[in-house]
């Protein structure tokens, strides 16, 4: 009996190895780049302006990024309250007169700035029916032996692997400092990208950007 336990807790690691090692390996990487002129200060207003052709991506990614700003104790506005859809600024005094009449001193802007299409390989699974727990219908399976014709004598079944095709997004992210603490010719003081692959749940995948821009602005001292 022991000896099936020992059996059983390594099939079930080998198992799981592959699965945990999965889901480290789709995280989404973030890389940024800091102004080295930047001289840290406090900012009290932020505007996150989502420019995405789709509608429902741009309020994701605004409503996402205003509430991770709000979970750090700022005043954060979503961009579509102030600039929707349909407006097309005139200029750049334009576009900093609004901004600077909202009060705003840091400025967020969101766009997808490279579309790619990336095949992956999804690896197959064998499972291991015939010892796998005491329930009523694996313990008939077994003993009636369709795991011996079916999964290689006894021991399971085994799922093949196969591939997928995906929309993958580089979304990138500029912070400009209109402060007044920062020259206007400086005023792009941070970028930061990452690949998000397209999904029914944008919302979900604008959650995870936001965290990942946030903890990368607090490492950079951008906020604090």
């Amino acid at each position: 009996m022991q000896s099936k336990l020992n059996t059983l807790s390594k099939r079930v690691l080998l198992l799981i190895i592959p699965i945990v090692l999965s889901f480290h390996g789709c995280a989404p990487s973030f890389t940024s780049w800091q102004s080295p002129s930047f001289q840290e200060h406090k900012f009290k207003k932020v505007v996150v302006i989502g420019m995405f052709k789709r509608l429902n991506t741009r309020t994701s990614f605004e409503e996402e990024i205003v509430k991770a700003f709000e979970a750090e104790g700022y005043v954060a506005v979503h961009g579509m309250s102030v600039f929707p859809p349909t407006y097309q600024p005139s200029s750049q005094e334009d576009l900093e007169r609004i901004l600077k009449n909202e009060s705003f001193d840091l400025v967020l802007m969101s766009s997808v700035t490279d579309r790619t299409q990336e095949t992956q390989y999804h690896q197959g699974t064998t499972y291991y029916g015939g010892y796998r727990g005491y329930g009523m219908y694996n313990y008939y399976n077994y003993n009636y032996g369709y795991n011996m014709y079916y999964g290689g004598y006894g021991y399971g079944w085994s799922d093949p692997g196969y591939y997928s095709t995906n929309v993958v997004d580089l979304v990138e992210t500029k912070a400009f400092d209109i402060s007044g603490k920062t020259k206007a010719e400086e005023a792009n003081i941070w970028v930061g990208q990452s690949k998000i692959t397209e999904t029914s749940d944008m919302r979900k995948a604008a959650r995870i950007y936001a965290k990942q821009l946030i903890i990368d602005l607090k490492k950079r001292n951008i906020i604090n």
